[in-house]
């Protein structure tokens, strides 16, 4: 073949797997082509909808009927907002301080709350927990409906609108429910339209728990036998609403009930309200808001209706499918082109409902508290980067200002253990106080967190007034890096731990320092706000400097980079498997001198290697880990391989959750899996700093990836 040949074929295939965007992605038919059609009660097809701030969650009625078996078998239908909080009674008057435990740190005794498993460790884990919000469903002739009176159920949910409509037979009778939340109120608005509603046979129930059984770390119950132990005051604002007054221990909040039509609402039972139709009609329209302590004149003052609803749901999800990112997969020939789209479709749609408010919530979003409810903030960047990759870094950027709202309480943590600048809590509720644990005190990772996320909205803005918003978050971050970690003056060198947990999470605290991927991460996060302090007009500080200069090398072994310094035993028999996290010191973080590129291909390859169930190893939020990791080798097939990947645990469901089964209890809808995923995906389709020059730089290049890209933002 000569070498003319040679070239037009390597051009050819070089371009031939992108289009160029001279028409712009139709992307109302992109979205609406994975809208989620369900036609049973699939309890792993309950559909949610929300705003990011407020999710309600529905199975196959439109409503949260049949609330126990989703409970028990999939995904629970829940009520959920992220400002909503409660607490049990303090009663026995504990404090942080008696969780606490002394560790020696080179020199020093550092007390870290690590007693978890003692009364006052469990208050702590434990509260606060999400307030449990009202559950909204129907009863038939006075009974809660069963599966076994349901058929011929249509159910769909609209991506493009947020709206579901629900069509099912209840003994024989036609039913159809619309669901949709406001865009940004709490406020969930339902039109309920049957026969069965004339004569009252069918009617709209509001009632309220009062709190979850927060003694269950994930998916914890309802408790609704405890009556006395809140209260539930009615009060009639017009002919067509009420204010029902809740007061949960501490917790305040106000649901109002507003319909169309005459109606009756009335009360059943202590905390249970019926809505029937008054006037003959068959159909039952309403809108439910919920308040956080709200004033009287905020309870009256702009009223909706379900048509101004329905119009704000509309108006916001096209507003968010039209000015963020979009990739086009449908000229590929691949066969899991389709497949792989609707992953990104799906989950562009759950993240938004679940992660995109003004507090960074648990590891199931607002679906069900995973966690006690808590945020767990190691995998912080995980849950919000995507927003920025996708072109929306707005979005980023609500749950990031809370973080200079917890500024204040990381100086002090970090103060109160003899450190300079903000240390961060790993798991926290409302508030920002830290949780104790046997693992929480440990994990570093979390750190350089806030520092990479503030970069990425200085790449989409980088304006004086980005960095005058985050300077705090990102200086008091970096002298946090350079103070925690330690010198070491036999190997001059300063190095991390102990004591430390690794993010595999495996190791013992005492007996583990430098992990290869936190290096990584300590390296880029410092280095990064070194930077900031130049864009601020600062001097560089000398000693974030001599930290960065002389900070420990990963460790290598074989040719191989380890997981931990002290665990350099790992490769030593060759058919065992092995950690995964050294490889996202690339991947997850973006290159550094650190990192020797080639050896960490060697490292990739060898995990590839002792896999058991080939790209099937890559599942949970390790999906990213993988892909993001060869994206970054260079390897698109397997990056592409892996993000398609199809074992159980890799598998998306119908609505576009994915499951984490390991944990006790489980995590139905675990969404760092979504964040993980996204994160891949940007990378392959928008890019990085020195990526190739094309369109889509991290898709195979064999021609049958065809793929539109717009509105995406590189990665560092």
């Amino acid at each position: 073949m000569n070498k003319t040949l040679t070239l037009v074929l390597t051009f050819f295939l070089l371009t031939s797997c992108f289009v160029a965007n001279d028409n712009p992605i139709d992307r109302e038919a992109l979205v609406r082509r994975h809208n989620v059609h369900v036609t049973s009660v699939d309890t792993d097809a309950a559909l949610s909808v929300g705003n990011g701030d407020f999710a309600f969650t529905v199975g196959a009625t439109g409503l949260q009927c049949l609330a126990d078996l989703y409970h028990e078998k999939g995904i629970p239908t829940e009520t959920m907002a992220t400002w909503a909080w409660h607490s049990f009674p303090n009663v026995n008057n504990y404090t942080l301080e008696q969780t606490y435990k002394g560790y020696d740190f080179h020199g020093k005794q550092i007390d870290f709350a690590a007693h978890e498993k003692t009364p006052e460790g469990q208050y702590f884990r434990i509260n606060p927990h999400p307030a449990a919000l009202g559950q909204l469903s129907l009863l038939y002739k006075g009974k809660e409906i069963t599966p076994e009176q349901l058929t011929s159920i249509d159910q769909k949910l609209d991506l493009w609108t947020g709206i579901i409509t629900s069509h099912y037979l209840l003994d024989g009778t036609p039913v159809d429910v619309v669901t949709l939340a406001h865009s940004d109120r709490s406020m969930v608005a339902v039109d309920v339209h049957s026969p069965l509603i004339r004569n009252s046979e069918l009617e709209v129930r509001l009632r309220f728990p009062y709190a979850y059984n927060a003694s269950t770390k994930n998916k914890p119950a309802l408790i609704w036998d405890n009556p006395q132990a809140h209260t539930t005051t009615m009060t009639k604002e017009s002919d067509n609403e009420v204010s029902l007054s809740r007061q949960v221990d501490d917790f305040q909040y106000v649901t109002s009930v507003a319909w169309e039509g005459a109606s009756n609402f009335m009360q059943a039972e202590e905390h249970d309200f019926r809505l029937q139709t008054a006037n003959n009609s068959d159909r039952i329209t309403l809108v439910c808001e919920f308040v956080h302590n709200p004033t009287n004149e905020s309870k009256k003052i702009n009223s909706c209706n379900f048509a101004e609803a329905r119009s704000s749901s509309i108006n916001a999800w096209k507003h968010y499918w039209t000015t963020g990112g979009a990739i086009d997969l449908s000229q590929s020939t691949d066969s899991r082109a389709h497949e792989l789209e609707r992953r990104i479709v799906q989950s562009q749609y759950v993240l938004k409902i679940n992660y995109a408010g003004s507090f960074p919530p648990s590891e199931c979003g607002l679906v069900t508290p995973t966690w006690y409810g808590k945020h767990n903030s190691e995998v912080y960047f995980i849950h919000a980067a995507h927003f920025y990759q996708f072109g929306r870094t707005e979005l980023l950027e609500k749950s990031l200002n809370y973080y200079r709202q917890l500024l204040p309480i990381a100086i002090e943590s970090a103060a109160s253990k003899g450190w300079e600048g903000a240390r961060w809590p790993k798991m926290f509720g409302e508030g920002g106080r830290e949780t104790p644990g046997s693992i929480n005190p440990f994990i570093i990772w979390n750190f350089p967190n806030p520092i990479y996320l503030c970069e990425l909205v200085y790449r989409a803005n980088p304006t004086p007034e980005t960095l005058a918003k985050y300077k705090d978050v990102v200086l008091e971050s970096g002298k946090f890096l350079a103070s925690y970690a330690t010198y070491d003056a036999k190997n001059d060198r300063y190095m991390l731990g102990p004591p430390l947990k690794a993010s595999s999470e495996s190791s013992l605290e005492s007996e583990t320092w430098n992990p290869t991927f936190e290096l990584a991460l300590w390296y880029y996060g410092l280095q990064t706000a070194q930077e900031w302090r130049i864009r601020l007009g600062m001097q560089p500080d000398s000693k974030w400097a001599e930290v960065l200069n002389k900070l420990s090398k990963p460790t290598i072994v074989q040719g191989k980079y380890v997981e931990i310094e002290t665990e350099a035993h790992i490769y030593d028999d060759a058919n065992k498997g092995m950690p995964t996290s050294m490889i996202y010191a690339l991947g997850y973080v973006p290159p550094t001198p650190l990192i020797d590129k080639e050896v960490m291909r060697e490292t990739f390859h060898e995990l590839l290697r002792r896999s058991r169930n080939g790209f099937g190893r890559w599942v949970s939020w390790s999906m990213g880990q993988g892909a993001n990791t060869a994206v970054r080798l260079g390897e698109y097939e397997t990056a592409i391989n892996i993000v398609t990947n199809d074992v159980p645990a890799a598998q998306f469901l119908p609505q576009g959750y994915s499951k984490r089964p390991k944990e006790p209890d489980g995590c139905p809808a675990y969404m760092p899996i979504n964040g993980s995923f996204l994160n891949a995906i940007g990378l392959m389709a928008g890019g990085w700093d020195g990526a190739p020059d094309v369109v889509a730089p991290g898709f195979p290049k064999d021609g049958t990836w065809v793929v539109k890209v717009e509105g995406m933002n590189a990665m560092p």
